[in-house]
């Protein structure tokens, strides 16, 4: 159990600490509305999760190696540097191919149709969907980055 608690706290400390991992998980908000919007196929929902699951996961080992980095080793290396640049570099690679999956899940002309008529025919929820975006930025711009 101890165990999950640390996982937990490891993840907590990565949306506090990190804004790329705060709008991941804007991101995950909005394919998943969108997801219960279009009715996925289990198939389609398990890209889509399989890709959020990887983007979010890699987002956290990157900050840990950033940390253990810094803590270990504060001057500026060219090895840190590298070390640092690959790990962002596999959170980008995940993210390239998340959005080749959300474009080939959400961009066809069956699902444009489908959110072209939810939108038409449900303005209240429409509206309210939008709105949602102004907490979703202050939940990006926020968080408390740690003090180097």
């Amino acid at each position: 159990m101890n165990s999950f608690r640390c996982a937990f706290r490891g993840v907590g400390y990565t949306i506090k600490n990190e804004a790329h991992m705060r709008v991941h998980l804007v991101f995950t908000y909005y394919v998943i509305v969108a997801g219960l919007i279009l009715h996925l196929r289990a198939a389609e929902w398990a890209a889509v999760l399989l890709c959020i699951g990887t983007v979010t996961a890699l987002e956290c080992l990157n900050t840990a190696l950033e940390r253990l980095c810094d803590e270990v080793h504060p001057e500026r290396a060219d090895g840190i540097r590298n070390a640092k640049d690959a790990a962002a570099g596999a959170v980008l690679c995940a993210a390239i191919a998340a959005a080749a999956v959300g474009c080939l899940v959400f961009l066809n002309r069956t699902s444009l149709a489908v959110m072209g008529i939810f939108f038409k025919e449900n303005t209240v929820l429409s509206v309210l969907l939008i709105l949602t975006l102004i907490p979703l930025i202050f939940f990006v711009r926020g968080g408390k980055r740690e003090k180097k």
